[in-house]
């Protein structure tokens, strides 16, 4: 039988062992991470998972396919089926029907190169592919890209990586609209001059209006 002195000298350093390493281990069991088919893009890796169906209807209706189906590195921050639950159904419909300011939701989840989950430390901003400071944050339990947690970590595909999350990112209206600024002055929206900023831009403030009432 074990006595309770040696009980004892074994049981402590466990503890203070725990209590230092707690938290890196609770962040750890946060999140899984998952193998993507060999050979696929990171468009068709989504395609084949049922749990980014939702995700995958809309890369579609915003014409971003042929993005993540090249040649360039990106990392997707994806959001899940579950994720788009979180959307009031009238808002995401919303969404859907503004093909601009659905690409401008959509690639705020898109940031140039491979991010695996090792490369994410501290505090700070990712820039997207459509030029928006997306900001980020490491703690000893999560990892937050904007309002959203990473839940499954470095599912690789040919050109690049997805990172899953649980909710949708909506970008914030001006920052939008200081992105494409410089872009759109030059003709614009049916040769307006801002028109197809403005246009995205009524549709994110639609979008982020009727999610906030859902919330109250």
């Amino acid at each position: 039988m074990i006595s309770k002195k040696l009980f004892s000298a074994v049981l402590a350093p466990l503890v203070i062992l725990s209590i230092v390493v707690g938290s890196p281990v609770a962040f750890a069991q946060t999140q899984t991470t998952a193998t993507a088919p060999a050979g696929q893009t990171i468009f068709q890796t989504a395609a084949s998972e049922t749990n980014f169906s939702t995700l995958v209807g809309l890369l579609k209706a915003a014409n971003l396919t042929d993005t993540l189906n090249g040649t360039t590195n990106y990392t997707l921050f994806a959001p899940s089926n579950a994720a788009f639950d979180k959307i009031p159904s009238s808002a995401l419909a919303t969404l859907a029907n503004n093909t601009t300011a659905l690409q401008r939701v959509l690639l705020y989840h898109v940031v140039p190169g491979t991010l695996l989950a090792k490369d994410i430390k501290g505090n700070g901003t990712f820039t997207t592919a459509n030029g928006l400071s997306l900001p980020y944050s490491v703690t000893s339990t999560a990892v937050t890209v904007d309002n959203a947690n990473i839940t499954k970590t470095d599912i690789n595909a040919t050109n690049g990586v997805i990172q899953v999350i649980d909710s949708v990112m909506i970008p914030p209206p001006n920052a939008t609209a200081a992105a494409t600024a410089s872009a759109t002055s030059a003709g614009g929206f049916l040769g307006v001059p801002g028109f197809e900023v403005l246009y995205a831009v009524v549709g994110l403030l639609a979008v982020a209006y009727v999610v906030i009432r859902r919330r109250r």
